[in-house]
């Protein structure tokens, strides 16, 4: 049975190669589980997923397991604790040596969000999270997105781990909601798990909604209103930096490359009602 938190030895750090095979080079580390056997009887061999520098031993959270030519082998995936990837990210990451054998990924303990179709009715079955870039025709998932202003008009943005999907670029707090949350619900989690800052779905006020068909994604976006001493508690393994910026300089900010891509493009499609939004809570101020 796998524990949720394990830690392994490491045989092939990032960036190495084996004897016998020096035109290998391990994109991550890959290692072992000390006193654990797998079917074969060998050693439990684990890929190390969403660590960037080369590491001897690391405890980490298993995600994952790799079902190689009908269950003789399995193999599994750990990363850090709140580090999640769908199952194309692992797919690529793997590719170096999995693309020679036959293999299945089973994700562990996967996110379960509800499916919707384009009106945000509820389809009646379950999406995981890493299935999110696979969804088939017609079916969304809901996200919410949450822009926090202070009382004197700066915005928050926090910057993504670099271990992340566009690592180290910026964002406003945002997810997906969770099977049987309300958009509300989801934004007033995501806001606390992110930032550490605590609301009620009566402090939000709503922005926008917008239908993503190429994403699969339905959005929900909220304006949240702090004080302009706010602390933010930055989440381990999913935020690296946060600032406040002046409204303004914000606008520009979120326009340029530094920002999240998808996030940006959803800004300018979105710009006047969120530029409207926020001039009447600057104006106010």
């Amino acid at each position: 049975m796998i524990e949720d938190c394990i830690t392994m030895k490491v045989v092939y750090q990032l960036g190495s190669s084996p004897e016998n095979n020096p035109s290998m080079i391990f994109p991550v580390n890959y290692g072992y589980v000390e006193g654990v056997c797998d079917e074969e009887g060998g050693r439990q061999e684990v890929y190390l997923l969403g660590v960037d520098v080369p590491v001897e031993e690391y405890a980490g959270v298993v995600i994952a397991k790799i079902h190689r030519d009908n269950n003789t082998k399995t193999l599994w995936i750990a990363a850090p604790e709140n580090i999640h990837f769908n199952r194309q990210q692992i797919e690529e990451m793997i590719h170096f040596q999995e693309q020679y054998y036959d293999y299945e990924i089973e994700i562990i303990n996967d996110e379960i969000w509800d499916a919707y179709d384009e009106c945000e009715k509820k389809l009646g079955f379950d999406v995981p999270r890493s299935m999110a870039k696979n969804l088939p025709e017609g079916v969304y998932h809901v996200v919410v997105m949450v822009y926090t202003l202070t009382d004197k008009g700066r915005i928050l943005t926090t910057q993504r781990s670099k271990n992340k999907t566009y690592p180290l670029k910026w964002e406003v707090t945002g997810g997906s909601i969770l099977k049987g949350e309300s958009p509300e619900c989801g934004a007033v989690r995501e806001l606390y798990e992110e930032t550490g800052i605590k609301k009620t779905t009566a402090e939000l006020k709503p922005v926008y909604s917008f239908v993503d068909r190429e994403r699969h994604s339905i959005y929900h976006s909220y304006l949240n209103i702090v004080p302009d001493d706010t602390h933010v508690l930055l989440q381990e393994g999913e935020t690296m930096d946060y600032m406040f910026l002046p409204y303004d300089e914000f606008v520009d900010f979120i326009k340029s490359d530094r920002f999240v891509p998808s996030e940006r493009r959803r800004f300018l499609q979105n710009e006047d009602i969120i530029i409207k939004t926020l001039n009447q809570q600057v104006g106010r101020v």
